[in-house]
């Protein structure tokens, strides 16, 4: 299942470099490359199903794959999100959104870790990865259709909109790892400072 996980990441830079091949002129879109990016993001999530349910089918799951999943999946959706505000899909205030839940993710992550506690994906974060997933790919479809000359005019305000949904929920997953961590957040922040020699 780690290597499931790990042939992920190169693959979504791979997905970035053929969406702005065939996304960055919008007057001469390449519908070959657009079909091969979406391509790319099917398989990213297909393997991103694959590790886990053989990690638990065969009873492979450990801490370390606890933390790469999730590290995996925010470094190869953040990489796509990239790529749609280079072509103009999304806006910087998207990406930021995205960014900061997930640096905050990884935050709260080490912050358990230090205290030797695993924390465990929360519905909200499972709810968030799936519309992530399906938004990337609703996204690469309205791509693909408005490559086509004679498209339907209707589809193009679909790429914003469904990026901005998923934003939403993104962000709202924040909160819900915020409160649902309070606990482990406030020990942590009321622990006593560390010893030093202070002749060392």
């Amino acid at each position: 299942p780690n290597l499931l996980t790990a042939a992920r990441l190169p693959l979504a830079p791979l997905a970035v470099v053929f969406m702005y091949v065939g996304a960055h002129d919008p007057q001469n879109p390449e519908t070959w490359a657009l079909l091969v990016a979406a391509g790319v993001a099917v398989l990213l999530e297909v393997t991103d199903i694959m590790d886990g349910q053989i990690a638990r089918r065969y009873g492979m799951v450990t801490n370390f794959g606890k933390l790469f999943d999730p590290f995996s999946d925010a470094f190869c959706r953040f990489t796509l999100f990239l790529g749609l505000y280079a072509i103009g899909v999304a806006e910087l205030w998207m990406i930021m959104v995205i960014f900061y839940r997930d640096a905050s993710i990884s935050f709260f992550r080490t912050v358990a870790a230090v205290r030797n506690v695993v924390l465990s994906a929360r519905p909200s974060g499972k709810f968030k990865a799936i519309v992530q997933g399906v938004g990337t790919q609703v996204i690469f479809v309205a791509l693909i259709l408005l490559s086509y000359p004679d498209h339907m005019t209707w589809l193009e305000p679909i790429p914003y909109w469904t990026m901005f949904v998923v934003t939403l929920v993104t962000g709202a997953s924040f909160f819900d790892y915020f409160f649902g961590n309070l606990k482990i957040l406030r020990e942590a922040w009321s622990e006593e400072p560390l010893k030093t020699d202070p002749d060392a």
